[in-house]
């Protein structure tokens, strides 16, 4: 390795030279400095490895220069000389960036020692690097952005393996998926793997039979599932063509997808996927959900028809116990929702979701059956609650005036009586401070000082004890909300109330 040496004390700069020259004859010393501006001027001319300065020299001290250093040449392994009295110095520096130090007078083992040291760590460096170039490549190639390099050229097909988790997927993940990979006996220099889009990628190219690398990518799995984590994985073979990464990786994330919608937990291969779709039992959302049905009975306003509608949609998802294709299916339900929003505009009537809503980035989101129905019923309630009654109110206010009357002494928020009526939070408060004539909060307030005027009728009740039976947490904060309500102290009201009474 590369060296320079920094001292201001000329005998200690040649005591360095001498165990060098002597005891460490593969390392080479390539500069030297006498002040930190000097080895500053030396490195700008001078490509080295390590620097061992000493701490405490004239003008600029080795702290400054390993901060400098440090930020200059974060490569750079910086090494701090010191007397046993600049201990306090030491550890300044080596919270600078320094990664170890040699006491003054140096001892030639001790400067071996700490150089063997360095080399281990640039090796780790250097294996860390390279790992990390590797895993970009693999990046750009999936991306497209780059072709298959020619070094992975190879005269039989390539491997590509995807594992999908609904949790967080890190690398230590990767690291426990490579490992068990590699007890199989594949060979290391053959495989690339990396963290993408959240799930753990490998790429294999060596030669290893499909069944064989599918069965390890199954104990990879199990052994997963032991640690209570319930993945899915996907494998392709496919020849090294150009962009044949980037459309094996998209072929993996549909097996994936397939296997997560349908809470199937397995390792998905070509002739499984093949398998799987041949004994799908035929399967429409047109017949069970119609966007024109049933934007004709909502700008209709026909309730009759429309409630045991949706609750036929639901029955009929719910007896669906079937796999399901999730793409075909979302593509569908994609298409009716889209024609749902036509037929509402063209009637000219107010769309019942309240605001512009991205279908696309809503489907993909969802990540199975279970939750597609679950979002399906959210979306299609909404319409119902929409609806105007005999008092012109929407039945989302009503039903929202119901929970919070239901709920007033509990910690209510906006988006749990939002959740209620199967509306946005925003689009919610906006809708109830239109037809309430108050915020959301302020009703609640409201309600809950009705119903302490009626406590605090009861002359045992203390105004603390009333507070929490109504829904606040704080008396103090209760006391000046109900006085900017009814203009008197929870004490005065209850005061008055009982000399009412009296008299």
């Amino acid at each position: 390795m590369k060296i320079v040496l920094v001292d201001d004390e000329r005998s200690v700069i040649k005591g360095l030279q001498h165990i060098f020259a002597k005891h460490c004859t593969d390392h080479e010393i390539v500069g030297t400095a006498q002040s930190a501006e000097e080895a500053l001027h030396v490195l700008q001319v001078t490509k080295a490895d390590i620097v061992i300065t000493d701490v405490m020299m004239p003008g600029k001290n080795g702290i400054e220069l390993t901060r400098e250093l440090s930020t200059l040449y974060p490569y750079l392994y910086i090494v701090i000389l010191s007397g046993h009295a600049e201990f306090e110095y030491v550890r300044e520096a080596m919270r600078c960036g320094a990664i170890d130090y040699l006491l003054k007078p140096c001892h030639y083992q001790t400067v071996i020692d700490l150089l063997d040291k360095i080399k281990v760590k640039a090796a780790e460096r250097e294996t860390q690097q390279e790992k990390s170039s590797h895993k970009q490549l693999l990046a750009n190639v999936i991306r497209g952005i780059v072709e298959v390099p020619e070094r992975w050229a190879v005269q039989h097909d390539l491997l590509l393996a995807v594992f999908a988790d609904l949790e967080t997927i890190d690398a230590r993940f990767e690291e426990l998926v490579t490992s068990q990979l590699l007890q199989g006996n594949v060979e290391r220099e053959a495989m690339d793997s990396m963290i993408y889009e959240g799930k753990c990628v490998v790429l294999y190219r060596g030669v290893v039979e499909s069944a064989t690398f599918k069965q390890l990518l199954n104990e990879c799995r199990l052994t997963l599932r032991k640690q209570n984590r319930t993945v899915v994985a996907a494998v392709h073979r496919f020849d090294g063509g150009s962009r044949s990464i980037e459309q094996a990786y998209d072929t993996c994330l549909k097996y994936c997808e397939f296997l997560t919608f349908n809470d199937y937990s397995a390792v998905m291969d070509d002739d499984m996927y093949a398998e799987q779709v041949k004994q799908l039992e035929p399967f429409a959302v047109s017949e069970c959900f119609s966007g024109d049905r049933f934007g004709k009975y909502y700008a209709s306003a026909d309730v009759k028809k429309l409630r045991p509608y949706i609750e036929s949609i639901l029955q009929q998802l719910h007896r669906t116990h079937s796999r399901v294709e999730p793409v075909r299916l979302k593509r569908e339900l994609l298409s009716e929702l889209i024609y749902l929003e036509h037929v509402i505009k063209d009637h000219g009537v107010e769309p019942f979701f309240g605001h512009q809503i991205d279908y696309n980035q809503e489907l993909k989101r969802i990540r199975n059956f279970k939750e597609l129905q679950g979002w399906l019923k959210t979306y299609l309630m909404s319409a119902i609650m929409c609806m105007n009654d005999e008092t012109h109110n929407p039945h989302y206010i009503q039903t929202a005036i119901r929970y919070i009357e239901m709920n007033y002494m509990k910690d209510l928020t906006l988006k749990e009586v939002a959740d209620a009526v199967y509306l946005n939070a925003w689009y919610f408060s906006s809708q109830f401070k239109k037809y309430t004539r108050v915020t959301f909060s302020e009703y609640i307030n409201l309600i809950r000082i009705r119903i302490a005027k009626e406590f605090l009728r009861q002359k045992d009740l203390k105004v603390y004890q009333v507070a929490e039976m109504v829904g606040f947490q704080d008396a103090a904060y209760f006391s000046t909300v109900f006085k900017g309500i009814e203009h008197m102290s929870p004490k005065e009201f209850q005061q008055s109330f009982l000399i009412s009474n009296d008299s």
